[in-house]
């Protein structure tokens, strides 16, 4: 029971702070997922790549949340998902496979480089802006399997590296985002399935589906789902701003935390 408590909590933090702040709530669940794993007694080259696959388990709940209310609200690009889609579900899948090829440490360390620069940038308040062009997907096939990669390695939907690819190519903001938010289903839809396959057969740890652990996406996806609307209505109370930074800070030093795992 303390575990499922812990799991739910878990979920409930990356929720809001993923509504409050538009990130994807990968970024709190891997560490925490890995402490908490550690904790059961899980070695650290079991650990990580769990951690990272339990937090794309969860968001096919959160993910499919997200892009169902930005699609309510005429926000998604539908022509730009299905262009896109494929070609990240592609690269998440070998992204998946390179993370379970790399030991725990190197793993975790490649997670604290990508946070630190996605930390860096919400410091510096840094946003691509849209390009004067008219708006559609360009160089997919080559951005589409280098998101999705990269994302699936470390266990976010995408959206810090797909918003301002999308901005790039003329999509306005409110659209970049509601693309984003439909393409991180298929980033966590084929990110869980390679880390499903890649250890399929073996009983790596309880309730687990290769590096899947069921209960930990199950409970973190739904209560994600649950506590997403009330960070987005807290946004507009507060003023994301100055949070965005403060939670900078704090992913950097979640990054030289796992630097050093």
């Amino acid at each position: 029971m303390v575990e499922y408590v812990a799991l739910i909590a878990v979920g409930a933090v990356a929720g809001i702070l993923a509504g409050l702040l538009g990130i994807g709530g990968g970024l709190v669940i891997v560490p925490a997922m890995i402490a908490f794993l550690m904790a059961q007694g899980a070695g650290i080259d079991l650990a990580v790549p769990m951690a990272v696959a339990t937090a794309l388990g969860s968001m096919l709940l959160t993910s499919a949340a997200s892009a169902w209310s930005h699609a309510r609200r005429g926000t998604v690009d539908w022509r730009a998902v299905l262009r896109l889609g494929p070609a990240i579900a592609l690269g998440a899948l070998l992204g998946a496979r390179f993370a379970t090829g790399l030991s725990g440490p190197a793993l975790a360390r490649v997670f604290a480089v990508i946070t630190a620069v996605i930390a860096l940038r919400m410091l510096v308040g840094g946003r691509a802006g849209t390009r004067q062009v008219i708006p559609r997907v360009r160089a997919w096939p080559l951005a589409g399997p280098v998101i999705g990669g990269v994302s699936a390695m470390i266990g976010i939907g995408g959206g810090s590296f797909n918003v301002p690819y999308l901005a790039w190519n003329g999509y306005s903001t409110l659209r970049a985002v509601g693309i984003a938010a439909a393409c991180g289903w298929p980033i966590a839809l084929a990110g869980s399935a390679g880390f499903m396959v890649e250890a399929w057969g073996q009983q790596l740890w309880t309730s687990s589906l290769g590096y899947l652990y069921l209960p930990g996406a199950a409970l973190i996806g739904l209560t994600g789902s649950l506590t997403a609307p009330l960070g987005s209505r807290l946004a507009h109370r507060i003023g994301s701003e100055l949070l965005a930074r403060v939670f900078g800070i704090f992913l950097l030093v979640v990054a030289l935390r796992m630097a050093w795992q």
